[in-house]
C-alpha cells in the first residue's frame, strides 16, 4: 500500500484551491470589463484580429479628420470663387451699359469708382485664410499671394491630403489658376514696370484688344500683357476714367473668359468634395463594421459570463470545504488517530 504523507495531501489541496480561485479570478475580471479576451492568451488568433481593426479603425479616424480639413479648404474656395463670380457678372453689367453712347464722361467717371470697389473686393478675396494658411498662395500659405498691385506672390504647388488609405487629392487652388486667363509669360519681368513716364493706358487697351501682338524684351522675346482678374478690372476702370467706349466693348470678351473659367474651377472643386464625401461615408461605414467585428471577437455573452461566476462561486465554496478538515488539524488531531 502506497504511503501518501501530509505534505503531498496538502500541496494537492493547496494546488486545487488556487486553481479555482485563479479560474474565478479571471471570471471576475472578463465580468468587469465585460472582455472574453483579458490576455493576449486567451485567443492569440482573435486577438491578432481585434489588434489589426484596431489599427485600422485608428487609421481611418485620421483620414475623417483629413477629410474634414480638406472640406473646410475646399468650401472656403468654393465659396469665393462663388464671389469672384458675382464679382466678374457685375463688372460685366456695368461694362455693357457702360459700353453705349448714352452715358457721358461725368457718369463713366463716376462709375469708376464702383469698379475700384470691385477690385478692392477681389483683392481682399485674393488673399483670403483658412487660419493663419491663405488659400491661394499654394504651397506658400504663410505668405500673402498678392499685393497690392496684384502680383502674384505665391507658388504654382498644390496641398494633397490622404483623405482615405492611398487616396489624395488636392484641397487648395493656386492665385495663377483662379485670377489668371493663362500662363503666358509666366515668372517674366515686364520691363516697361521700370518706367515711370510710360503710358498704362495703352496696357489696357491692349489687353481690350484681341489681336494685341505684344511687346519684345531685349532677349527678342515676346512680351504680352499676362491677362488676369486684376488687369481687366484696371483696365475698365482706365476704360470708364479715360471715356473710352471701344475699349470697355473689347473688355466683354475676357469677362466672359474669366467667368468662364471660374465656373470650370468651381466645377472642379466641387466634384474633389464630392469625392471627399463619398471617402468619408466609406471611412464611417467601415468604422461600424469594424465595431462590430471587435465586438463579437472580444465582448462576452453576459448571460453566460455571469452564469459561468455563479458555477466557479459555488466550486469554489465546496472546495474550501473539502480542504478544510484537511488544512485546518492541529497536532492532537494526529495524536488521537
Amino acid at each position: 500500500m502506497t504511503r501518501v504523507s501530509e505534505n503531498s495531501t496538502t500541496a494537492s489541496l493547496k494546488y486545487a484551491l488556487n486553481r479555482t480561485k485563479a479560474k474565478m479570478e479571471d471570471l471576475q475580471l472578463k465580468g468587469s470589463t465585460l472582455k472574453t479576451i483579458s490576455k493576449p492568451s486567451d485567443n492569440p488568433v482573435s486577438n491578432v484580429e481585434a489588434m489589426a481593426l484596431t489599427s485600422s479603425t485608428n487609421d481611418n479616424v485620421q483620414y475623417l479628420k483629413n477629410a474634414d480639413f480638406a472640406l473646410l479648404n475646399l468650401n472656403v474656395t468654393e465659396k469665393s470663387l462663388e464671389e469672384l463670380t458675382d464679382l466678374l457678372t457685375k463688372a460685366k453689367e456695368i461694362a455693357i451699359a457702360q459700353s453705349s453712347d448714352f452715358f457721358n464722361a461725368d457718369v463713366r467717371k463716376n462709375v469708376a469708382n464702383e469698379i475700384h470697389q470691385l477690385y478692392n473686393q477681389s483683392l481682399a478675396i485674393s488673399n483670403k485664410k483658412v487660419g493663419l494658411k491663405n488659400i491661394f498662395a499654394g504651397t506658400n500659405t504663410l505668405t500673402v499671394p498678392f499685393d497690392s498691385n496684384g502680383n502674384y506672390k505665391g507658388d504654382s504647388g498644390h496641398i494633397n491630403l490622404e483623405v482615405s488609405r492611398n487616396f489624395f487629392v488636392p484641397v487648395n487652388l493656386t492665385g495663377e489658376e483662379v485670377f489668371f486667363n493663362s500662363e503666358d509669360n509666366a515668372g517674366i519681368e515686364n520691363p516697361l514696370e521700370k518706367f515711370e513716364q510710360f503710358d498704362k493706358t495703352a496696357i489696357g487697351r491692349d489687353l481690350a484688344s484681341k489681336d494685341a501682338t505684344g511687346l519684345e524684351n531685349k532677349e527678342g522675346e515676346t512680351f504680352k500683357t499676362r491677362d488676369n482678374l486684376f488687369s481687366q478690372l484696371r483696365a475698365l476702370a482706365s476704360a470708364l476714367e479715360s471715356n473710352d467706349p471701344q475699349m470697355i466693348q473689347g473688355l466683354l470678351e475676357k469677362f466672359d473668359s474669366s467667368i468662364s473659367r471660374l465656373i470650370t474651377l468651381r466645377t472642379r472643386i466641387g466634384s474633389i468634395s464630392n469625392s471627399v464625401e463619398t471617402s468619408k461615408s466609406t471611412l464611417e461605414s467601415e468604422n461600424i463594421d469594424h465595431t462590430a467585428r471587435k465586438s463579437s471577437l472580444l465582448d462576452a455573452d453576459v448571460a453566460e459570463l455571469f452564469s459561468d461566476i455563479n458555477k466557479q462561486q459555488s466550486v469554489l465554496k465546496t472546495t474550501y470545504q473539502s480542504t478544510q478538515g484537511v488544512m485546518n488539524q492541529s497536532l492532537m488531531d494526529f495524536l488521537h488517530r
